[in-house]
């Protein structure tokens, strides 16, 4: 399928128009039956090629039918053309299942047409490629710029007066470090050295500078779990570090894929290409 209303085919417009019926379809309250691209429907007089059909069943189990005729012409629709369309929907019509009559084209619609279809309840739909001013004066996207700042421990030191085990003789990392706290039981040194000397996240960051935090008893030492000695006292270089800028975008004018507008009642749907649809009130 073409990227844009402007080089599709008609048969790849129709099977646009299914596309966008299907995603209303699975948003809505309604359970939907059938929908299908190029269907022909018996009439009162003779059958009828319906190049949309949608139906469904609503909350309350009433069964309705939805027919849509798709139209790329380089013109806007006339008075005729909806008089022509009123005729398919009334042929196709029956009173067991009710049945509404969709045209839908890229070009809009002359006030004759939409007198039809205002007098005989068609809905007429504008559905193409958004232009520029469909978006003008429109939030299409946000741009943040973030600087994280990550919080460090480093040049750890720890005054040892007693060794439990040779655990520490090896590389050793500051987050498999536990002391044991007499009220609290285990913590994580990482966290007993940054607790209360971070900056919230609404004031600046915070500067390195160093911390201490002494034992008295001298508190016992673990290694992943393994008591390795006791300490009088520990200190390191605390504070937050700025990583490396970079940028967030949400939306884009090239995000929007499609827009379609009811062009009696004003009100317009936006479909992005990663299936959102956005509803917008006239």
């Amino acid at each position: 399928m073409a990227d844009s209303t402007d080089s599709m085919s008609s048969t790849e417009y129709e099977r646009l128009t299914r596309l966008l019926v299907e995603r209303i379809a699975e948003r809505s309250l309604v359970t939907t039956t059938r929908l299908e691209h190029n269907v022909v429907l018996p009439g009162r007089a003779s059958p009828h090629q319906i190049d949309v059909l949608w139906e469904f069943t609503t909350e309350s189990g009433h069964a309705h039918r939805v027919v849509f005729e798709c139209r790329r012409k380089s013109r806007s629709l006339e008075q005729n053309d909806a008089l022509a369309f009123k005729g398919v929907v009334e042929e196709v019509s029956f009173d067991a299942v009710p049945t509404t009559g969709v045209m839908v084209h890229v070009k809009g619609f002359q006030l004759g047409a939409r007198k039809i279809a205002d007098t005989y309840g068609l809905i007429i739909l504008e559905m193409r490629s958004p232009t520029d001013k469909d978006v003008k004066g429109r939030l299409m996207e946000i741009r943040i710029s973030v600087t994280p700042r990550v919080p460090v421990v480093k040049d750890l030191h720890m005054d040892v007066s007693e060794l439990l085990s040779d655990v520490l003789k090896g590389p050793v990392l500051n987050y498999t470090l536990e002391v044991q706290d007499p009220h609290n039981g285990w913590i994580r040194v990482m966290d007993l050295l940054q607790s209360g000397e971070i900056n919230p996240t609404t004031e600046v960051s915070t500067p390195l500078h160093r911390v201490t935090r002494s034992f008295d008893p001298p508190a016992v030492l673990a290694l992943d779990g393994q008591p390795a000695a006791k300490v009088r006292s520990i200190s390191a270089t605390v504070g937050e570090e700025l990583s490396d800028p970079f940028d967030v975008s949400i939306g884009g004018r090239e995000n929007l894929a499609w827009t379609v507008k009811d062009v009696l009642g004003g009100e317009s749907a936006w479909f992005t290409h990663d299936g959102k649809v956005h509803v917008i009130g006239s």
